[in-house]
């Protein structure tokens, strides 16, 4: 499978990882292109299956439909679906395309996990940048709560 190594270098969950790292991971998953408007995971719905998004642009969005409230544009380099794929829950957004088209590396949770166990400095890096963009998410979405209330 040919995936672009250079979008993956940018991608915070690689931060940190070597060309070698890097691929060994991405050859772990498969490459799919979805069509503007495409659902790619919806509100509510189980999945354990993290996603980068190669090219193009999603968006995160709520209410479970596509063109819901927009939370959040993401594009190349950046990835979703990693709280399903660490807690097993519901998905906690809807995420839809909303370029022309877009590229998404799909990779399932299982697999990036076993790799993690497998590779244990790999792991810890990978575990450590899920943590950290976790902390990045948290603290934006508290920042924009506390706006919303000031704004009130």
């Amino acid at each position: 499978m040919t995936t672009p190594i250079d979008v993956l270098r940018t991608a915070d969950l690689f931060a940190g990882l070597d060309i070698e790292q890097i691929q060994a991971l991405a050859d772990l998953g498969e490459k799919r292109t979805f069509q503007r408007g495409d659902i790619i995971v919806r509100e509510e719905e189980a999945g354990d299956e993290f996603f980068i998004v190669l090219s193009g642009q999603v968006k995160v969005g709520c209410l479970g439909a596509a063109d819901g409230p927009t939370l959040v544009l993401l594009g190349a380099g950046q990835g979703f679906g990693e709280i399903s794929m660490l807690d097993s829950g519901p998905r906690s957004a809807t995420i839809s395309c909303v370029s022309e088209s877009a590229e998404v590396l799909i990779i399932h949770g299982k697999l990036l996990l076993d790799y993690c166990d497998r590779e244990h400095l790999t792991g810890y890096r990978i575990m450590y940048n899920l943590a950290r963009d976790l902390a990045f998410k948290l603290r934006h979405r508290n920042i924009s709560l506390q706006q919303r209330e000031e704004c009130e």
